[in-house]
């Protein structure tokens, strides 16, 4: 569950940082940090990074902090 977490929480941090560029303006409540996600939130993004990965969709890639992974 390690690369899961890791993966979603990359993908929410890359997500707010992309989205004014692409001229989207995410809600307040849910431009928030990745641990302020609130937790049913955060435990769907998991489990949906898990499937994918489970399925062979997505393959893991070296772990890294967030703060540097973003663009």
């Amino acid at each position: 569950m390690k690369h899961a977490e890791m993966i979603a929480g990359l993908f929410h941090a890359t997500y707010e940082t992309l989205a004014p560029e692409h001229g989207y303006e995410t809600r307040k409540a849910s431009a928030v940090a990745w641990e302020d996600v609130p937790a049913n939130n955060k435990a769907l993004m998991i489990a949906t990074v898990q499937h994918m990965l489970d399925m062979g969709t997505i393959k893991p890639g070296p772990i890294v902090a967030a703060s540097k992974a973003t663009p």
